[in-house]
């Protein structure tokens, strides 16, 4: 299979070797070739605009996941959800398989690196609980594969005790471990 990934930081493998991002990993222990697309720093409107770059009937399904930077940058939630219908439109009208990626939390750590001041931590992680939720039911509604990333870091740390985080934004090499399993878990190995 051949999947197109947009996305931001999360999906390109920040602040790891680029063979432990989730997807390598993924690619590594599959049958899924990954044209890894995601772009430090971008926002959802960015990939709007990214969208016209890729011939899309060359791919045979469609993954997407972004918000984490608009949310950090106090971007309107409303706007966020819009964005990403529009992507999820145009990669559904291939008439191929869509998967939804639900970024994960950020923790205190993050403000130590400076990708949020320390006050907007809780704001920014209930923001991202909203989100978290309209993605889980806008899937349902549309159809398209949940990875519940937040879910699969929140509930591994609570179970192991470890960290799985870099910079309290970006997961480190066990994190990108932990989203790659998810995938595979979602689109078989």
């Amino acid at each position: 299979m051949k999947l197109l990934c947009l996305g931001d930081s999360l999906t390109y493998g920040f602040d790891v070797r680029p063979d432990q991002s989730w997807t390598a990993l993924v690619s590594a222990k599959s049958h899924i070739h990954i044209d890894n697309e995601g772009q430090c720093g971008d926002t959802t409107m960015g990939m709007v605009y990214r969208l016209h770059q890729f011939d899309l009937g060359r791919y045979d399904a469609f993954f997407i996941m972004g918000g984490s930077n608009d949310i950090l940058l106090d971007g309107d939630l409303a706007e966020i959800c819009q964005n990403i219908r529009n992507i999820v439109t145009t990669f559904k009208a291939q008439g191929k398989p869509v998967y939804l990626g639900i970024p994960p939390l950020t923790t205190m750590e993050s403000a130590m690196y400076g990708w949020q001041n320390a006050r907007d931590v809780e704001k920014h992680n209930d923001q991202l609980r909203q989100y978290r939720q309209w993605l889980l039911s806008y899937g349902k509604e549309t159809g398209c594969h949940i990875i519940d990333f937040y879910e699969a870091l929140f509930n591994t740390k609570r179970r192991t005790g470890r960290n799985l985080y870099a910079d309290g934004v970006h997961p480190n090499a066990e994190g990108y471990a932990v989203l790659a399993r998810e995938v595979l878990k979602v689109m078989g190995g």
